[in-house]
This record gives C-alpha cells, sequence and structure tokens, in this order.
C-alpha cells in the first residue's frame, strides 16, 4: 500500500471553483497546502484560499509542468478537462493522480460513463450514440419518442441537452447542425419517482465508505434542494442504491470521491451519470456529518482513514445569482437569513453575479430531513431583496 502523505505536503487541485475551496479548507485544518489549477481564470474562489494559484490553461505545457512540480498528489474539483498531458507529466514526475485520469476520462464522455458503469453491473437507461441526422432520428424511432439527446462530452448542469418529444426530421438537423460535428447520446425518457445520489469514498487501502442516500431536486436542471436521509425512497431501495454505488467505486478502482446519481423507478434503480469529485448534492456534510465529503477526498487521496461519515438529518438549498436580482448586484439580507441560529450559510467568493449561477448554498440540520428542508427554504425566503 502506498505511504500516508504527511500533513505539510501539498495537494494539487485541478479546478479553481467551489468544490477546490472547500477542499483547500479542509487541507487547510490539517496543515497541507494547497496549489490550485484554474484553467486560466485569475482570483479563482479555489485560487484564493490556496498557497499557489496558476492561472494557466489545462493545455499550457510549461504552465502544467510548473503545477506538477509544486504538488505531491493531484485531485479534481472538475472533470472537464483534458487528461493526457496532466497525466503524462504527473507519470513522469512521480506524483500521483487521484482519482486517475481514465476515472476522469470516464465520466467526462457519456458514451465511456455509460460502457463502464454497465461494466460495474450497474442499470442504465437505454441509449443511443448519434453523429449524423439520419442517426439521431432512427434513435428516436428505436427509443421513443420522447427521448434526452445530449453532448457526448462536457456536458453538467443541463448544459448541452435537449428533449426531443417527436420523430421530426428537421429538428433532428437543426440539433445535430449545431453541435459541429460533436457526437450525441440519446436516451430514453426515465419516468422517476425520486432522484437520490449516494457519494463514496475510497482508500489507496480499498476501504469504501458513504453518507447514506441523499434526495435531490432539481429546478431548471439545476440542484435546487438535497435532502438526507431520503425522504420518499424504501428502505429496500436505500440498501442496493449504496451497494451499487460501492460496486462502482470498486469496479472503477477510485481512490478518492464519487458521485452516483440514480434515478428511483418504484423498487428499482437506474443510474444517471456519476462526478469523481465532491459533489452539490454532498455539501450537507459539511454540518450533518463527523467527516465531510471534503474531508473525505482529501483523506481518501492522502491515505489516510476515511473516518465518520454518518449524517444526522439535514437539507441543503443552493443560492443562485437570481437572488442578487437583474443588474443591481446588491447582495440578499443574510441577517434575515441567520437569524435561525441552525442554519448555515456558505459562499463561494465569486464576484460575478449572474442568474443561473451557484453562489453559495445554505444547509440546516434538525430533528428530520423534512424539519430541516422546511427552516433552509424558509431562511431562503428570508433572503429576499432589499427595498
Amino acid at each position: 500500500m502506498a505511504p500516508v502523505l504527511a500533513p505539510g505536503a501539498t495537494i494539487g487541485i485541478v479546478g479553481g471553483g467551489q468544490l477546490g475551496r472547500m477542499l483547500s479548507f479542509e487541507a487547510h485544518r490539517l496543515g497541507y497546502r494547497v496549489a490550485v489549477l484554474t484553467g486560466g481564470a485569475k482570483d479563482t474562489p479555489g485560487g484564493r484560499v490556496a498557497e499557489v494559484e496558476v492561472a494557466a490553461g489545462y493545455d499550457d505545457d510549461q504552465a502544467l509542468e510548473r503545477f506538477v512540480d509544486l504538488c505531491d498528489v493531484i485531485t479534481w474539483e472538475f472533470e472537464n478537462v483534458e487528461v493526457g498531458l496532466l497525466g503524462e507529466l504527473a507519470t513522469r514526475a512521480g506524483v500521483p493522480v487521484r482519482p486517475a485520469g481514465r476515472v476522469i476520462a470516464a465520466a467526462q464522455d457519456r458514451v465511456r460513463e455509460r460502457r463502464a458503469l454497465m461494466a460495474a453491473g450497474a442499470p442504465v437507461a437505454a441509449f443511443r450514440e448519434v453523429t449524423t441526422a439520419t442517426e439521431l432520428v432512427r434513435a428516436m424511432e428505436e427509443l421513443g419518442p420522447p427521448v434526452i439527446a445530449k453532448r457526448a462530452r462536457f456536458g453538467y448542469d443541463g448544459r448541452g441537452q435537449v428533449r426531443l418529444t417527436a420523430v421530426d426530421e428537421a429538428a433532428a438537423r437543426q440539433v445535430v447542425g449545431g453541435l459541429d460535428g460533436e457526437r450525441l447520446v440519446v436516451e430514453e425518457v426515465v419516468p422517476f419517482d425520486a432522484e437520490i445520489s449516494v457519494i463514496v469514498a475510497r482508500g489507496i487501502d480499498g476501504d469504501v465508505a458513504h453518507h447514506g442516500v441523499m434526495e435531490n431536486v432539481h429546478v431548471d436542471r439545476i440542484l435546487d434542494t438535497t435532502v438526507t436521509p431520503a425522504l420518499s425512497v424504501p428502505p429496500g431501495v436505500t440498501a442496493s442504491a449504496l451497494e451499487l454505488a460501492t460496486a462502482i467505486a470498486r469496479h472503477l478502482d477510485l481512490v478518492g470521491v464519487l458521485c452516483v446519481e440514480m434515478f428511483v423507478t418504484g423498487e428499482d434503480l437506474v443510474v444517471n451519470e456519476i462526478a469523481p469529485r465532491p459533489h452539490n448534492s454532498g455539501h450537507c456534510t459539511i454540518e450533518a456529518a463527523p467527516t465531510s465529503q471534503f474531508a473525505r477526498q482529501l483523506r481518501a487521496i492522502c491515505g489516510l482513514p476515511l473516518g465518520d461519515g454518518a449524517c444526522r438529518p439535514a437539507a441543503m438549498v443552493q443560492l443562485l445569482g437570481d437572488l442578487w436580482g437583474d443588474g443591481s448586484a446588491r447582495p440578499p439580507d443574510w441577517s434575515a437569513a441567520l437569524a435561525d441560529p441552525g442554519v448555515h450559510i456558505h459562499l463561494y467568493g465569486k464576484e460575478e453575479v449572474r442568474a443561473g449561477r451557484k453562489m453559495g448554498h445554505i444547509t440546516c440540520t434538525d430533528t428530520s430531513a423534512e424539519r430541516a428542508l422546511e427552516r433552509a427554504l424558509a431562511a431562503r425566503r428570508r433572503l429576499g431583496r432589499r427595498s
């Protein structure tokens, strides 16, 4: 087994967003240093709290060499990057990358992702890979309609997706024409009863641990609320979801953290997608669990014990840029939200405010998930714009 990476070492984080910011807080708590590779942006949420911010593109070979030289281990807060060059440089320098680049490559491509899931024995929605309008029409005829057409690579928060409700060649040509030769994955629409996620961590020694099952609600394809434990999932399905997420982590030979998003359909499960990093639906673990998803990511990649991730009943609600209003950039009334002493606000330090952008989240714990959600939603409502 690989040796433990002791405090004082430098954690390299690919991506400069809020997930890297929260991971950096955990790293500093244990005395690690942090270097962040941002992809080119400066003064990023993650870069603001790291010791070093490398504000360079993911294809900048000189910057990548400098970043690798700074790091004792490299991990991810964002998977939509080209991993080849970074992996080559890290291998040459003897710096471990956790999770491995092949896991990231699978997660960023929907075709690879589904093949990896099927190889792990996970149920997925019926799908077709298409590149032409004729193939898209054939896929719609075979799978639906309706179907969901998604870009095969680099999609998140519902971006690059369209719902097609009829077999229409003109519509198919329009969809494919906007892709500039990119591939699509066309999936059947799954009539689900609930959306859930399981966040698992797997250590260097193969130990696997989870935080339980989270139940999620999306609005306009962006995660809006999460509760744990799940409110509308039968106990047998909960057990199956935990077993399935564990099996996927082991099949991928994961070292790090993995979010497995699933649809619940009666007593069955369908895996929607995976994210080999901390996830929005796990934010409530910061207050709800002795060891959060971020602490577990750090522990896993450094070879430390994964810790206790059992969650108290909790809820998370997302804070989007819409709360700031149209163009005024006036902050919400944080004092009103914090009038409830059990409410926690996490802001990501993003200067540019725009509708639909994730600016922060609220969490609350209570004696039940229902009560925690009520309080978190009430706090968000109290943020209302000042007159």
